[in-house]
């Protein structure tokens, strides 16, 4: 037939191009991100990884610390961190990582930070400067602890509201209770001062003061219905403190205020007058108790940390990540604590707006002095 070379010609035009470039191509690949973790958990992360859905491969490390370095030399993609995890990378190649997610409480997924260190005083206190707080009464939640004891220092310590905390010739713990005992005219620091049973007889013996608000001061130590987040809040109420160290959480618990709601909201009857308290601010202000609250301090929540070079895919991966927790808790898989630090019924995955960098992240806060404090006496590294 005349049309069969026409036909041949438009057979081959059709097929060349399938014969120059191989067979039709498959759908591409689906991008699968790197999480890093411990080499303990790596089982569990492999079982993870094999869940419907989830475009993940795990990278085995050491520790978290090895895991920062991977995710800094881009052998892996992001790490799931506690804030100190988050302190250390803002020392060691700030701008080379990325916060892009949280973990938060189930009870308060829309609070900003984990909790806020608060001083709360009884409204009419004449307070206005912190270097008014010499010579009051004191509670706090227990010696050693974060808000009660730490975050006090520490701030106080940066406004010179206490002495240098380095005497050479006394422990770093007793720096700290000698300046507490000389700025405060009573107080309830509950716990054991030393490990040295002697040692802690001997301190309590010595910085009797810091004991004499507890209910049972001639042992200071747990439990006592003055120590704790709680307790501090009843000794100012209940037994002649002035000012009282805890969490903003405790605060609202201890007024009925709403959990996780309306900050001015009273929905319980507790017995305490939210209207006769404040909160005392580190710049020598007061805020009603019944309302935001002025912080000296807050902790963050625990979060992913990610390479910046992903910051494009930020929403891919928080996509993966939210999937992984719905899955988590559907299963009750061991995975989703072990491995993405999420605790099932307690805490959830959460975006938090704009990706931060580490030091951002702590700065807005306040927290980095707290986790790097350095107190007492320091020896100078001489190399041999």
């Amino acid at each position: 037939m005349k049309t069969a070379p026409s036909l041949l010609l438009l057979l081959l035009g059709a097929l060349l191009p399938a014969a120059l470039h191989g067979a039709p191509a498959d759908t591409p690949s689906v991008r699968k991100y790197k999480i890093c973790v411990p080499e303990m958990v790596l089982d569990e992360c492999n079982n993870l990884a094999r869940q419907d859905g989830v475009h993940l491969t795990c990278v085995p490390a050491r520790d978290r610390l090895e895991c920062l370095d991977k995710v800094h030399t881009h052998k892996a993609d992001f790490v799931p961190v506690d804030p100190e995890d988050i302190y250390i990378a803002a020392n060691n190649g700030d701008n080379h990582f990325a916060v892009f997610k949280e973990i938060r409480t189930k009870e308060e997924p829309n609070e900003e930070f984990r909790y806020e260190a608060v001083a709360v005083i009884h409204k009419n206190q004449p307070l206005r400067s912190v270097q008014d707080l010499r010579g009051l009464k004191s509670c706090h939640t227990g010696v050693g602890r974060n808000v009660g004891y730490k975050i006090p220092l520490t701030k106080l310590s940066n406004f010179h509201v206490i002495g240098a905390l380095n005497d050479k010739s006394l422990t770093a713990r007793e720096n700290e209770l000698r300046e507490l005992s000389g700025l405060f005219s009573k107080a309830c620091l509950v716990g054991n001062w030393s490990a040295d049973p002697e040692l802690n007889k001997r301190l309590k013996k010595q910085y009797s003061n810091l004991c004499a608000l507890c209910e049972h001061p001639d042992i200071c130590n747990y439990p006592d219905h003055y120590s704790g987040y709680d307790g501090a809040l009843r000794c100012l109420s209940d037994n002649g403190g002035e000012v009282a160290w805890t969490k903003v959480y405790y605060v609202k618990k201890h007024f009925g205020i709403a959990i996780g709601g309306d900050p001015t909201v009273v929905v319980n009857q507790t017995g305490y007058d939210p209207s006769e308290y404040a909160y005392f601010c580190p710049d020598g202000t007061k805020k009603p108790i019944l309302g935001r609250a002025c912080r000296w301090a807050a902790r963050p929540w625990q979060g992913f940390l990610a390479s910046d070079d992903l910051l494009n895919e930020v929403p891919q991966l928080r996509q993966q990540l939210k999937l992984a927790n719905t899955l988590g808790e559907q299963q009750d898989a061991s995975w989703l604590s072990k491995v993405l630090l999420v605790l099932k019924g307690k805490t959830t995955v959460v975006d938090n707006g704009q990706p931060l960098s580490p030091q951002a992240y702590l700065n807005k806060a306040n927290y980095s002095d707290v986790i790097g404090r350095n107190f007492g006496p320091n020896d100078p590294i001489r190399s041999a």
